[in-house]
């Protein structure tokens, strides 16, 4: 026992003499070259570039032909829609700018998102990591024991080989455990580039500043699609447009040579006659406009459902936490010394001390286990408030 205790005071040491990279580290190494940021730093600047090309005036047609047989007269001729048409248009491209600066803005949500969920997995890697470890030493010296034991007669061989068989079964346990840290550690490395990570914070359950109202009015998802919706407005406001006028302006002599400059320009205006296409278009951007509205309501609604169930699965974690450091890790240890006296003494078999152990550590398992959920519920609360 005593060997025991050095172990974890040495581990803890050990632990603490490292430095401590935090999660927001993590995230913020991860934020300054991800390929996916930036994309969409790209597609917002792409989006700014199209505002220039609002305008979009087609090119001017420069003519040569002879309208009197006599002499070739050289013409220009300037088409334009309607002013309200590019004013439109410039609407639209704002709109669509602020589109993918909100979708920016989803994509650093959801990587700080899977950034913090494999920071929490990393963190309850090494919890359980630790805790084999701890437990895979207690039961090599109960190996020294038994067998000190066995070879004074004092138990058998069915107990001597079922404290070998339970000690090497925890001894998998530990390198499963420890290999899975390793796995988690390595996963954040490459995410991050991080080359020296150094240790992680330890698993604690972080209740600072913890909000359970509703993420909605804050949820990126939610923001982008009433984005989407003021896309879709502007879109239908440039579809009304389209149905104005269009106009085009011209210089080209048609009379003869000693015509007066007065009577070479020519004016032009397109009257949209076909009503039926731009109602179609019109009714279709209504259309969309409408079920970009139905889609926000619907993200609301999702979120906030989503949210309540997060929120109670974080208070259940929590309560099982509080009860865990209130009652069930205390009653843990005193389980363990309890069983490890009696065993000294004599007083309990093999089975049985094994038995308590198990039980024992099985509590400290559940105990990570409430930290890991409660902090993934966290985590998600974050997420959905897009923070």
């Amino acid at each position: 026992m005593k060997l025991w205790v050095k172990i974890c005071i040495l581990s803890m040491l050990a632990r603490t003499a490292t430095a401590q990279t935090s999660v927001e580290a993590v995230v913020d190494a991860v934020f300054k070259n991800h390929p996916l940021l930036q994309a969409a730093s790209f597609s917002t600047q792409a989006k700014k570039y199209a505002e220039k090309s609002a305008l979009n005036l087609p090119n001017p047609e420069v003519n040569i032909e002879s309208p009197t047989g006599e002499f070739y007269a050289v013409g220009i001729l300037q088409s334009f829609d309607f002013p309200t048409v590019y004013a439109r248009k410039k609407q639209v491209a704002q709109a669509e700018t602020a589109l993918a600066q909100v979708g920016q803005k989803v994509n650093e949500n959801d990587l700080r998102y899977a950034v913090r969920q494999l920071y929490l997995n990393a963190q309850a890697s090494a919890y359980q990591a630790v805790q084999w470890g701890v437990r895979d030493s207690l039961y090599h010296s109960i190996i020294t024991a038994a067998a000190r034991q066995f070879a004074a007669g004092e138990i058998n061989f069915l107990q001597k080989t079922l404290v070998e068989n339970e000690a090497a079964k925890v001894h998998q346990e530990r390198l499963a455990a420890e290999l899975k840290a390793a796995a988690a550690r390595n996963q954040l490395i490459l995410l991050s580039g991080l080359t020296d990570l150094g240790t992680l914070a330890p698993l604690l359950a972080d209740t600072l500043g913890l909000k359970f109202s509703s993420a909605s009015t804050d949820n990126p998802n939610v923001a982008y699609e009433q984005q989407a919706v003021q896309v879709a407005e502007r879109q239908l406001s440039l579809a009304k447009s389209q149905a104005l006028p269009n106009f085009s302006l011209g210089y080209l002599n048609q009379g003869a040579r000693g015509t007066p400059l007065d009577y070479r320009f020519r004016a032009a205006v397109g009257i949209p006659l076909w009503t039926g296409q731009y109602q179609g278009g019109r009714r279709s951007a209504e259309t969309e406009a409408k079920a970009a509205q139905s889609r926000v309501d619907a993200q609301t609604q999702s979120v906030s459902l989503e949210f309540a169930n997060i929120s109670t699965d974080a208070l259940t974690a929590l309560d099982n936490i509080r009860y865990h450091e209130r009652e069930a890790l205390q009653r843990s240890r005193l389980l363990i010394t309890t069983a490890s006296r009696l065993r000294e003494a004599g007083e309990v078999n093999y089975v049985d001390f094994l038995r308590t152990l198990d039980e024992a550590f099985s509590i400290t398992r559940e105990y990570a286990l409430q930290l890991q959920a409660f902090e993934s519920a966290r985590i998600k609360m974050l997420y959905f408030s897009g923070k």
